[in-house]
């Protein structure tokens, strides 16, 4: 994998979630062998900011298996300081040059931003309060579907603004960020516009 361009990574892995949602995953690498492999050394071929929803259990998603996803995992695939610091890593030194930001329908930590009746703890408050602001632009807030499919595209840009590394390889054609949203119901992850 370590030849294939970030738009070929993004197929392969947008196939082996066909081949999850048709429910023939053929569940690659994750053999012995493999496990030997990647305990000397890691070279995932994208990484993954998603949610830490139980239903989203990305490399199944993908039909991948040891070493090959860089996987950060945060409520409503929030880009926190340190989310936004594991994809660095991945980007600096695993030479990652696919970001996927994968959010998801029915998503607690989007539906707990649209309630502004919860009592929340500090860090929860501080949390859902990012996802506030991601959604800040809607006036009312949209409704919890596009609501979920909204804080993607907005995540998947934080991350890049956050971060002057990214910024630079973005710029330099040496990275992709892609924002995909994924139908719990279906298995079905499709990918998202500025315009979601």
């Amino acid at each position: 994998m370590d030849s294939l361009t970030p738009e070929q990574v993004f197929e392969t892995l947008m196939q082996g979630n066909q081949r999850f949602s048709e429910g023939s995953c053929l569940h690659p690498n994750t053999s012995k062998e493999r496990l030997a492999e990647v305990s000397k050394i890691q070279r995932p071929m994208a990484a993954v900011l998603g949610c830490a929803d139980s239903r989203v259990p990305v490399e199944f998603l993908f039909d991948t298996g040891l070493g090959d996803l860089f996987v950060v995992r945060s409520a409503g695939n929030t880009p926190t300081v340190s989310s936004v610091a594991s994809l660095e890593y991945a980007v600096q030194f695993l030479d990652v040059g696919l970001i996927i930001v994968l959010g998801h329908d029915q998503c607690g930590a989007v539906s707990a931003a649209l309630d502004f009746d919860l009592v929340l703890t500090p860090s929860l408050e501080e949390l859902i309060g990012g996802i506030r602001l991601n959604l800040s632009r809607h006036n009312p807030f949209p409704p919890l579907h596009s609501a979920c499919r909204h804080n993607v595209v907005i995540s998947s840009q934080r991350i890049v603004q956050r971060s002057v590394l990214l910024t630079d390889k973005v710029r330099a054609g040496k990275l992709v960020v892609k924002p995909l949203f994924y139908d719990i119901s279906t298995g079905i992850i499709e990918t998202l516009t500025d315009k979601d």
